[in-house]
């Protein structure tokens, strides 16, 4: 614990202001002996305040007998309020008033920090207060400064405590896991040929007693013989399929929303999906293009959720434009075998003259689809009401641009790639819902 700054109190800066004013009234209004009678008298007064002030900013030099530690989580979730708590301990024989506050970046937004806490002498008090992160990545809080005011009050030190946690903000996981499966369901995706599945799934899970319900095609005919009693076969999704996803980590990506960017839309569904996926018993593999290049091999079994969030919570797109071409040569460097690939971008009116070309030559090799996130900003001008000739002049160029990119879209339709037209905010139930109807229809 070390002092950092020391100062008067407003209460010491008021007294000497009076003192001041009634020097100022006497010279003023009072003439003669009888004016320097007055002059005496506040001039004792000052010196008696001056001594008294002498005193108790001796007495404020001394290290403050106060311990303050900090109880909060070194993981929080993107733009959500967690609980900070600060236990103060006064080890003095007096009662203690002090404000405190932590140092934290601009990535951080505070609530609730009261301004004064009165702790009574040997006694403890609790103060809590909310913490927001309102960007991924790893970041330090901390260290603790305090103000303490002095036995009389009239002067104010400020004193910092080398305190410093690091703190790794991660998309907000468990918001996602409760609202995810509400919108999921198998609806046909543009580009999907629903096929009907063998039995109850695609691949042989066990033999069981007959139920009431189950289809007679079911029983095991050999089983039954020998147990006396029907058997029938129980299938289930066929596992240990691939699924790769391509991130785009381009400036197209830093487009804003009230839900964030839509990279941030886009990395929160990921995650999201990559715990269906190994939920499923599938293997999972993700890859970030541009120049922040990030690749995950392929990781199988839920307990892995958490290797692929710390691989990719920290990651921020970046200003260059994106290079899907140079994006899918490495993927094929690194992964040939069939698999389900899902690129997830944000298309502008250019995008398709170079996409094209790559998506054919990753659809030699793989199943493709293309998740393209909406522009916001497109959408709220086709909604917005028409009352100038500017605006009648934008709505025109929206239309005209949501014509381009629905017309790129049905050119990547017609070569057999899966697309997904999807705004940011439901974007989520529009990537799980892909994978499963490919699951489903047995595509892979």
């Amino acid at each position: 614990m070390k002092r950092i700054a020391f100062k008067p109190s407003y209460t010491i800066i008021k007294v000497i202001g009076v003192l001041i004013a009634l020097f100022i009234t006497v010279k003023v209004l009072v003439g003669g002996d009888e004016s320097a009678n007055y002059i005496n008298f506040i001039d004792a007064c000052a010196f008696f305040i001056l001594l008294v002030a002498i005193v108790d900013f001796s007495k404020s030099r001394k290290l403050p007998q106060l311990t303050i530690t900090r109880s909060a989580s070194n993981k929080l979730s993107f733009n959500r309020w967690h609980n900070v708590e600060y236990i103060i301990e006064n080890n003095s024989d007096r009662q203690q008033s002090l404000s405190i506050r932590e140092h934290v970046g601009q990535q951080f937004q505070l609530a609730g920090l009261p301004n004064i806490i009165e702790i009574p002498a040997h006694e403890k008090a609790s103060v809590r207060f909310k913490l927001k992160s309102i960007k991924r990545g790893a970041a330090t809080v901390g260290p603790i400064e305090f103000c303490l005011a002095s036995p009389l009050r009239l002067w104010q030190s400020y004193w910092l405590i080398d305190d410093t946690i690091t703190v790794k903000t991660y998309p907000d996981f468990e918001r996602l896991k409760q609202q995810s499966l509400n919108g999921v369901q198998n609806q046909p995706i543009n580009g999907l040929k629903q096929m009907k599945k063998r039995g109850g799934g695609t691949e042989f899970h066990q033999l069981r007693e007959f139920r009431q319900g189950d289809s007679i095609r079911q029983i095991d005919w050999q089983a039954t013989s020998k147990r006396q009693k029907l058997i029938a076969k129980e299938y289930q999704e066929e596992q240990n399929q691939h699924v790769v996803v391509m991130l785009d980590a381009g400036n197209k990506m830093n487009i804003e929303t009230a839900i964030g960017s839509h990279f941030d839309a886009a990395l929160n569904a990921l995650l999201m999906l990559s715990h269906t996926v190994l939920k499923q018993g599938d293997w999972f593999s993700m890859q970030s293009f541009n120049q922040k290049e990030r690749w995950l091999p392929a990781v199988k079994g839920a307990q892995n959720v958490s290797r692929v969030m710390n691989h990719f919570y920290d990651l921020h797109p970046d200003e260059t434009t994106s290079d899907y071409q140079q994006a899918v040569s490495h993927l094929l460097k690194k992964r040939s075998k069939r698999a389900l690939v899902l690129m997830v971008t944000t298309l502008n009116d250019q995008s398709i003259d170079e996409l094209l070309p790559a998506l054919k030559n990753l659809q030699r090799h793989h199943l493709v689809a293309l998740i393209n996130i909406e522009n916001v900003a497109l959408t709220e001008t086709l909604d917005a009401d028409i009352d100038t000739l500017s605006e009648a002049h934008r709505y025109c160029a929206a239309v005209d641009l949501q014509n381009t990119y629905l017309k790129n879209l049905s050119r990547l339709r017609k070569e057999n790639i899966i697309c997904v037209n999807s705004q940011p905010e439901h974007l989520l139930p529009q990537v799980i819902n892909t994978y499963l109807s490919v699951k489903h229809a047995g595509l892979l």
